[in-house]
Protein backbone atom coordinates (compact mmCIF):
# COMPACT_ATOMS: atom_id res chain seq x y z
CA UNK A 1 0.00 0.00 0.00
CA UNK A 2 1.23 3.31 -0.59
CA UNK A 3 1.82 6.19 1.60
CA UNK A 4 -1.69 8.16 2.16
CA UNK A 5 -1.00 11.88 3.62
CA UNK A 6 -4.08 13.03 5.53
CA UNK A 7 -3.97 16.64 7.14
CA UNK A 8 -5.96 18.53 9.28
CA UNK A 9 -6.65 21.01 11.82
CA UNK A 10 -8.85 19.22 14.87
CA UNK A 11 -11.63 21.56 15.88
CA UNK A 12 -12.41 19.37 18.85
CA UNK A 13 -9.97 17.16 20.73
CA UNK A 14 -11.82 14.66 23.30
CA UNK A 15 -10.27 12.63 25.95
CA UNK A 16 -12.52 9.89 27.44
CA UNK A 17 -12.75 6.77 29.47
CA UNK A 18 -15.04 4.30 30.62
CA UNK A 19 -15.55 1.23 32.90
CA UNK A 20 -12.57 2.48 35.31
CA UNK A 21 -10.06 2.82 32.45
CA UNK A 22 -10.79 -0.43 30.85
CA UNK A 23 -11.68 1.46 27.51
CA UNK A 24 -9.60 4.35 26.75
CA UNK A 25 -10.31 6.97 23.58
CA UNK A 26 -8.79 10.67 22.30
CA UNK A 27 -10.86 11.94 18.90
CA UNK A 28 -9.24 14.51 17.30
CA UNK A 29 -11.71 16.10 14.93
CA UNK A 30 -12.63 18.95 12.37
CA UNK A 31 -16.59 18.46 13.04
CA UNK A 32 -18.86 18.61 16.23
CA UNK A 33 -20.04 15.64 17.86
CA UNK A 34 -23.40 16.84 16.78
CA UNK A 35 -22.28 15.19 13.22
CA UNK A 36 -24.81 12.67 11.52
CA UNK A 37 -21.97 10.73 10.37
CA UNK A 38 -23.79 9.55 7.05
CA UNK A 39 -22.86 13.12 6.15
CA UNK A 40 -19.10 13.26 6.94
CA UNK A 41 -16.77 14.33 3.82
CA UNK A 42 -14.07 15.50 6.81
CA UNK A 43 -11.24 13.64 8.56
CA UNK A 44 -11.10 12.37 12.20
CA UNK A 45 -8.79 10.48 13.89
CA UNK A 46 -9.85 8.29 17.09
CA UNK A 47 -7.25 6.32 18.90
CA UNK A 48 -8.22 3.73 21.48
CA UNK A 49 -8.50 0.97 23.39
CA UNK A 50 -10.58 -1.98 24.99
CA UNK A 51 -8.31 -3.14 27.65
CA UNK A 52 -10.50 -5.56 29.19
CA UNK A 53 -10.19 -7.71 26.09
CA UNK A 54 -7.05 -6.87 24.59
CA UNK A 55 -3.95 -4.38 24.85
CA UNK A 56 -4.12 -3.45 21.13
CA UNK A 57 -4.35 0.16 20.38
CA UNK A 58 -6.66 0.91 16.96
CA UNK A 59 -7.11 3.84 14.83
CA UNK A 60 -10.37 4.87 13.11
CA UNK A 61 -10.75 7.02 10.90
CA UNK A 62 -12.44 8.82 7.94
CA UNK A 63 -9.73 10.40 5.46
CA UNK A 64 -11.87 12.88 3.89
CA UNK A 65 -13.46 10.20 1.63
CA UNK A 66 -13.90 6.95 3.51
CA UNK A 67 -13.60 5.59 6.94
CA UNK A 68 -10.84 3.13 7.77
CA UNK A 69 -8.85 1.43 10.66
CA UNK A 70 -5.43 0.44 11.48
CA UNK A 71 -3.38 0.30 14.11
CA UNK A 72 -0.98 2.85 15.21
CA UNK A 73 3.03 2.53 14.24
CA UNK A 74 4.07 5.47 15.62
CA UNK A 75 2.66 8.61 17.87
CA UNK A 76 4.73 12.10 18.15
CA UNK A 77 3.06 14.85 20.32
CA UNK A 78 4.09 18.20 20.04
CA UNK A 79 2.28 21.26 21.68
CA UNK A 80 0.34 22.08 18.92
CA UNK A 81 -0.05 19.37 16.84
CA UNK A 82 0.39 15.77 16.36
CA UNK A 83 2.15 13.07 13.79
CA UNK A 84 0.28 9.55 13.58
CA UNK A 85 1.17 7.11 11.26
CA UNK A 86 -0.33 4.07 11.16
CA UNK A 87 0.96 0.36 10.44
CA UNK A 88 -0.07 0.54 6.95
CA UNK A 89 1.18 4.00 6.20
CA UNK A 90 -1.15 6.11 6.78
CA UNK A 91 0.23 9.48 7.57
CA UNK A 92 -1.82 11.78 9.70
CA UNK A 93 -0.14 14.94 10.65
CA UNK A 94 -3.13 17.41 13.07
CA UNK A 95 -3.17 20.62 14.00
CA UNK A 96 -4.81 21.47 17.14
CA UNK A 97 -5.13 24.87 19.57
CA UNK A 98 -5.88 23.93 23.16
CA UNK A 99 -6.12 25.34 26.57
CA UNK A 100 -2.68 23.94 28.83
CA UNK A 101 -4.82 22.39 30.80
CA UNK A 102 -7.05 20.10 27.61
CA UNK A 103 -3.20 19.69 26.86
CA UNK A 104 -1.94 18.26 29.62
CA UNK A 105 -5.00 15.89 29.38
CA UNK A 106 -4.04 15.08 25.67
CA UNK A 107 -0.93 14.14 26.73
CA UNK A 108 -2.24 11.93 29.41
CA UNK A 109 -4.24 10.39 27.71
CA UNK A 110 -1.97 9.46 24.89
CA UNK A 111 0.66 8.22 27.62
CA UNK A 112 -2.37 5.69 29.07
CA UNK A 113 -2.97 4.08 25.64
CA UNK A 114 0.57 4.10 24.69
CA UNK A 115 2.17 3.48 28.07
CA UNK A 116 4.69 5.73 27.47
CA UNK A 117 5.34 9.44 26.38
CA UNK A 118 4.66 10.28 22.82
CA UNK A 119 5.55 13.96 23.66
CA UNK A 120 8.26 15.73 21.63
CA UNK A 121 9.69 19.49 22.42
Amino acid sequence: MSKRVIKFTASRVECSEAIDWEIVQVTLDTEPSSLDETDRTSPYLMIGANFEFSDDVQLEFHDGEDYGGDSPGRIDLWRNRGLVISRRGYEFHIDFELSDDAFAELREYLRILLRSDCYRE
